[in-house]
């Protein structure tokens, strides 16, 4: 008794142990302390009874963390100045969020404002951290916005305007989703179009019931994967496209797919920019013609891309199709020229084109990551069967609060622990925070909604941050028959997470509905039978029906698989789409990615270490790698459709000069090079703008067809 006690003191003991009272002794960059922890302890803690004294809290200290879910809005509006950080989870609210010009080294992460408004520009707002905002609005009004880092907003339309002052430069938005709001997006600069070298990685436009995306007076802006799910839906748009671009020099969207799934009349992209690059689109047909390019167009280039409809204003216009609907051509305004036949002014708008979207990433720095956490350290499973049990007082936390908060310390669990909608476990870190499992044949956390039918507002969610699990046979397990074969995860937040030693997998979706739109950070799987693993439901009757087992939409940043089985094993049979990896590690896997049916599944800006005697990609469906980086490999990386767009090959090895397989199909290998340039050969696919070597000295691209390599 006296154990079970000192235990339950232990964990109620996480608001007043080992916490400071002021900020971080040394000043790091916003996206530093990022990798920390979701809720880092050393920052002062602001109970929700105190929130009128939030401002006051946040001058004094720096650095603030908040109630999990808990409602801050009792305060006034308040305002961040350099250096300040406040910290929230599971949504926490908060009033509205000014940070004026010249501020730097901000980070708000884990939080749902009314709004955040960034204003002023006498000097640059520049340097600080967004990170997981719901359920908000993000507003850059007449201010100088540079290099700032913007992750995950859920639920959170953007609208900025710098037409009369200021302007956005090197920003980088990773995970934008919003849903119903109307304009979901709208950037607007001057006219001297200073707003440049913009990114978006993953955009998601959930049925705006007006206008999609609105750009206008941008020098360059780009995206990586992006989403649309019809739009107008009430027919308030002023703009007849998803997208909208006006009085823009350069615009390149790479991997996008949705369409107007309601009326199927929209057109998608309603392009007026001078240059523009579409890479590998996937959209459904409409009615009307899918692209419409204004009068200011002057080159349009497309790569791997569905037709569906285009008119233009201007017969000037340019328009180079390569592999349209999976055609090994190149279509020069219509004209269908072979590849050793094209034209030098074709060849040279292709490569111009072509290295304008290189550029894009020339800022983009190659990712680093934090160690692997080891709490429970080499012994961990040494007298597992002596060491106490902990299921029964977790669960009765969960049970009890809602979310389960447990102090640092090595907890071991006999049995599964029981999550309903928004339930969750937070630890103190995932260096100090350990949930062992007694035995290897147990899952760790399991799903309890029973939610056994489809209702499209019928979703749940759960919260788990800053510990680690190990040893079980699945760290997340949910399984039809106790999440049901109905559950749909939406929203959900995994966030400093370390899956260690499951001897099936870190995260296991079986025969339930769904995982759909979530957001997974800082994760990592280590030494598991697999990293993320997903199976349909044996008896699934096909269709929309319980069981289907999906991923839609889920992103995963800076995340870790390193020395497991199988890395992501992926077995849709209603396809997967637009699921993303950023700034992630695949290190020393012996088989890596498995995808069967997977639309639109890409990695930015992530690193692949292998030397397995296995295709790092074996993959049905078209996967895209962009910014990204592969080392050490032993063999040929991929089989058959791999984008490979600035990717960056050190091929130095024994017996890696392979890239494709010979044998390959539908691969492509855009603004990439290697190392150790060498031929390569495939049954179809294109190399272009890249430092292959080939059997001409110049230009280095090709197109395949059936094993005959065509210059162009």
């Amino acid at each position: 008794m006296f154990k079970i006690k000192s235990f339950i003191a232990k964990i109620f003991a996480i608001t007043t142990l080992g916490l400071a009272t002021s900020g971080c002794a040394a000043v790091l960059t916003c996206e530093n302390r990022l990798v920390e922890a979701a809720i880092p302890q050393n920052a002062f803690f602001l109970p929700e009874n105190d929130a009128t004294q939030l401002q006051k809290a946040l001058d004094t200290h720096t650095s603030i963390r908040l109630v999990p879910g808990g409602n801050y809005r009792r305060s006034f509006a308040i305002k961040l100045s350099s250096n300040q950080s406040i910290y929230g989870l599971a949504g926490t609210k908060l009033p509205a969020i000014t940070v004026s010009e010249g501020t730097t080294n901000t980070l708000i992460s884990g939080v749902s404002p009314e709004k955040i408004v960034f204003t002023g520009s006498n000097s640059p707002i520049q340097g600080n951290c967004l990170n997981r905002i719901t359920n908000s609005k993000l507003q850059i009004n007449n201010a100088i916005f540079v290099n700032n880092l913007i992750i995950d907003l859920e639920k959170v339309p953007i609208d900025i305007n710098t037409s009369q002052k200021g302007y956005i430069k090197g920003n980088r938005f990773i995970r934008t989703m919003v849903h119903g709001s109307y304009p979901a997006i709208k950037l607007i600069g001057d006219s001297a179009k200073q707003s440049q070298d913009n990114l978006f990685v993953w955009t998601n436009i959930l049925t705006p019931h007006g206008d999609g995306i609105i750009i206008k007076n941008q020098k360059n802006i780009s995206f990586i994967g992006i989403d649309a799910e019809s739009w107008n839906w009430s027919k308030k748009a002023t703009y007849p496209g998803m997208m909208n671009v006006m009085d823009t020099d350069f615009i390149s969207i790479l991997m996008s797919n949705g369409g107007d799934n309601r009326s199927k009349l929209g057109q998608y992209y309603n392009l007026d920019a001078k240059k523009a690059v579409l890479l590998s689109t996937r959209i459904g047909p409409t009615q009307k013609p899918g692209i419409i390019l204004g009068s200011h167009v002057e080159k349009l280039l497309t790569i791997d891309a569905r037709d569906i409809g285009l008119t233009k204003s201007n017969q000037a216009t340019q328009v180079i199709d390569i592999y349209k609907n999976s055609n090994p051509v190149i279509v020069d305004n219509k004209q269908t020229i072979q590849p050793e036949n094209i034209a030098p002014s074709t060849r040279d708008a292709i490569n111009n084109l072509l290295n304008i979207d290189k550029a894009v990433y020339d800022a983009w720095k190659k990712p680093v990551f934090e160690a692997i956490p080891d709490p429970a350290g080499a012994q961990w499973q040494v007298n597992l069967s002596k060491q106490p049990d902990s299921s029964d007082a977790i669960q009765k936390l969960i049970d009890q609060n809602g979310i389960a908060q447990l102090n640092a310390g090595i907890y071991y669990i006999s049995k599964p622990l029981k999550l309903k909608k928004n339930q969750g476990i937070i630890g103190v870190g995932a260096t100090k925070t350990a949930i062992v499992a007694k035995s290897p044949n147990i899952d760790m956390i399991i799903g309890d909604d029973r939610i056994n039918f489809i209702d499209g507002g019928n979703t749940t969610s759960f919260v788990l941050a800053d510990l680690t699990l190990q040893g079980g046979r699945n760290g997340i397990y949910h399984y039809g028959s106790t999440a049901g074969k109905g559950a749909d995860y939406v929203g959900t937040q995994v966030s400093h997470v370390t899956f260690r030693n499951m001897t099936n997998a870190g995260i296991f979706m079986d025969g339930i509905y769904a995982w759909d739109n979530n957001f997974v950070d800082y994760t990592i799987f280590y030494r598991c039978k697999a990293g993320i693993k997903q199976r349909v439901d044996p008896n699934y009757p096909g269709g929309n029906a319980p069981g289907i087992t999906f991923l839609d939409k889920n992103v995963f940043y800076q995340s870790q698989f390193v020395e497991n089985d199988i890395a992501l094993e992926w077995q849709a049979q209603r396809g997967n789409n637009l699921n993303a990896f950023v700034n992630s590690l695949f290190k020393n896997n012996t088989q890596t990615l498995i995808f069967n049916n997977s639309d639109s599944t890409f990695f930015a800006n992530s690193i692949f270490e292998t030397s397995s005697d296995q295709p790092l990609l074996k993959s049905n469906r078209l996967v895209g790698f962009f910014n990204s980086y592969f080392t050490g490999n032993a063999s040929a990386l991929f089989k058959d459709n791999a984008l490979c767009n600035h990717c960056v090959f050190e091929n130095t090895a024994a017996n890696s000069s392979q890239i494709s397989l010979p044998t390959g199909k539908s691969s492509y290998y855009i603004n990439s090079t290697m190392t150790k340039p060498t031929t390569q050969t495939m049954d179809t696919g294109l190399i272009a703008n890249s430092n292959f070597s080939t059997t001409t000295s110049k230009p280095a691209n090709l197109i395949f067809d059936k094993k005959i390599a065509k210059p162009f």
